[in-house]
């Protein structure tokens, strides 16, 4: 497809060249049963070479749904940003490459409600292929703005069901006035074989950590959101009375900065370790050698980094506001606290800290969210969805 198109020129060369039936009926195999079903994947985040922690969520899953005798294909960007123009263009792309794969898959199952839950919607109308749409966060909070709601309406409308990973978004997504024609909560899982109950000092050893102190393990993007400068305010209160306890901040991002600044500023420079983006089969290591992960943001619409927490038979200490709370079994797993309160985040990980609850109570936590109960659960809904059309 040529880049030097107007945008609106070019989705309509797009749409000129999709020629699709108006239906196409699920595949059958021959002799023993149905063949497995053909299922597109569509979403704007996904690992790239460059980002490889970006949208790992939405691989584990479909990865996980190749177990359910599902066949995934992908239409997915796999790189953040690039600034207006580039936007545009990749999510043309994107397009493109749903329009002309829609036609050989039984169902689309499509990640955010817009943009790329319009985009699904329109592969799907043009190759008569139903949508089953999953709502991560982000996007159900845009629905606050009438643009982004009115923009978002026709993904949700078209979508056989759609998929809340968590009660919390479930209940935004309902109070937005959007109305789905189903509406599911199933949260994104965790690997249980990724994720396992390890050894703490072997763990330190192999990622290069030194000592035996209390280590707050933090896992996400370095934004407004995920609050890192009250955490590290904490984190200081909470050396107050364990000097030797130290912060790993796991990501990156817009905030690296300004938390690098709140660092000096807190004298902190020897006991905060930044290990930057990472890809996401490294985290397990990070997990086993923490004592206690801290998800403090302003809002978590769900928090998969404390499911694979507690898989690792690590407790938490989670935001109030938002999903996460629906994941942890407080107190016996971790504690529940106000994002906004420095004191009360430090008071909380000193009190897990001084009675960690046992891992193999955590992991029991985690197990209703195991990554394969959750694709089966999907496999079901993509099944439904696609007998249905």
């Amino acid at each position: 497809m040529s880049t030097t198109l107007a945008p609106d020129r070019e989705a309509a060369t797009v749409v000129e060249r999709a020629q699709v039936p108006e239906s196409l009926p699920v595949a059958q195999r021959d002799g023993d049963g149905p063949a497995p079903l053909k299922v597109l994947c569509v979403s704007n985040m996904w690992p790239g070479e460059g980002d490889p922690d970006f949208g790992s969520f939405v691989r584990d899953m479909c990865d996980a749904l190749e177990g359910e005798d599902c066949e995934v294909d992908t239409a997915v960007i796999d790189r953040r940003g690039g600034g207006a123009l580039r936007s545009v263009r990749k999510y043309l792309r994107l397009l493109a490459d749903a329009v002309l794969q829609a036609r050989g898959a039984d169902v689309i199952y499509a990640h955010y409600l817009f943009p790329t839950g319009a985009i699904a919607a329109l592969a799907g109308r043009l190759s008569g292929t139903p949508v089953v749409l999953t709502a991560h966060g982000q996007d159900v909070a845009n629905l606050r703005r009438r643009p982004l709601r009115t923009a978002s309406a026709p993904g949700v409308r078209r979508a056989a069901a759609v998929i809340a990973v968590s009660g919390y978004l479930a209940e935004r997504l309902r109070e937005s006035g959007l109305r789905p024609a189903r509406l599911e909560v199933i949260d994104m899982g965790v690997d249980m074989a990724a994720f396992t109950p390890g050894d703490r000092a072997q763990a330190r050893a192999r990622l290069g950590i030194a000592g035996d102190g209390p280590l707050v393990l933090a896992v996400g993007g370095l934004t407004a959101r995920k609050n890192p400068l009250t955490l590290l305010q904490a984190v200081a209160r909470l050396r107050i009375g364990r000097p030797g306890a130290r912060l790993a901040l796991v990501g990156d991002g817009p905030l690296r900065d300004t938390v690098e600044a709140g660092v000096r500023h807190l004298l902190l420079e020897d006991a905060v370790i930044r290990t930057g983006a990472i890809p996401h089969d490294q985290v397990a290591d990070w997990v086993a050698a923490a004592d206690v992960l801290a998800m403090v943001s302003r809002v978590e619409p769900l928090g998969v980094a404390v499911l694979e927490a507690l898989a690792g038979g690590r407790p938490a200490v989670v935001t109030a506001v938002g999903g996460a709370r629906e994941v942890l079994p407080a107190p016996g797993c971790g504690r529940v606290v106000e994002p906004g309160d420095p004191r009360a985040i430090a008071d909380a990980l000193d009190a897990v800290l001084a009675e960690p609850p046992d891992p193999g109570t955590c992991r029991a936590a985690a197990e209703p969210h195991a990554l394969s109960r959750q694709a089966g659960r999907v496999a079901a809904l993509l099944r439904e969805a696609a007998a249905r059309e």
